[in-house]
């Protein structure tokens, strides 16, 4: 049986659900001004009409001033910022979940992991070439992470720079925070195809 490793969907509605206030938030900076105070303007006659009772009366219009200009300039950056950030991050959320990216896949001739990039294809590690798998706890930046760790046999084939991991030959640590199982369970199902079924006769 293989053994396939993806985002958990639980991180990936997070997501989705962080980007929908960024959203709400571009459009309030650029139409409603709800939450955003709207850019310094000031009233400016532009005309004159009569009123029922025959006066005159000043037509004004709200014009933005100097600072008000300021203001709006950097209120439509930050809000295309926040629009194209939120939309890109629903939108992969979106399609992670309706088709996830695989990390790590165990099939019997031995694993395929991304760690070359999302966009690049999963590189193959054989069966022979792995000495050991087991998970752990490694600092990442002062904290502490939990990892899936292999071990190759040849400390040469750890990448230089592993995507979503990191390299300690002949360690290859990967982190399995965003992961769909526990790196624990991911690692005894590993060790289980490492060691190979048990010979013939013997209790599995």
């Amino acid at each position: 049986m293989n053994v396939t490793v993806s985002r958990t969907p639980l991180r990936l509605l997070t997501y989705a659900l962080l980007a929908v206030p960024a959203i709400l938030l571009a459009v309030d900076m650029t139409v409603s001004n709800r939450v955003i105070r709207a850019p310094e303007t000031t009233e400016v006659i532009v005309g004159q009409t009569s009123s029922e009772s025959g006066e005159s009366v000043d037509v004004t219009e709200d014009v933005l001033t100097d600072v008000g200009r300021a203001e709006r300039r950097r209120d439509l950056l930050f809000a295309a910022g926040l629009f194209v950030g939120g939309v890109a991050a629903m939108g992969w959320a979106l399609k992670e979940l309706a088709r996830p990216t695989r990390f790590l896949i165990a099939d019997d001739a031995g694993l395929l992991i991304k760690v070359d990039g999302v966009r690049r294809p999963a590189r193959r590690f054989g069966w022979s070439g792995i000495a050991e798998v087991r998970s752990g706890l490694i600092e990442d930046d002062g904290i502490e992470t939990s990892v899936l760790s292999i071990r190759l046999a040849d400390g040469e084939d750890v990448p230089h720079l592993p995507a979503g991991g990191c390299s300690d030959p002949p360690w290859l640590h990967l982190f399995s925070e965003e992961w769909d199982q526990p790196a624990h369970q991911v690692a005894a199902l590993l060790d289980h195809k490492l060691l190979g079924p048990p010979p013939t006769g013997e209790p599995g």
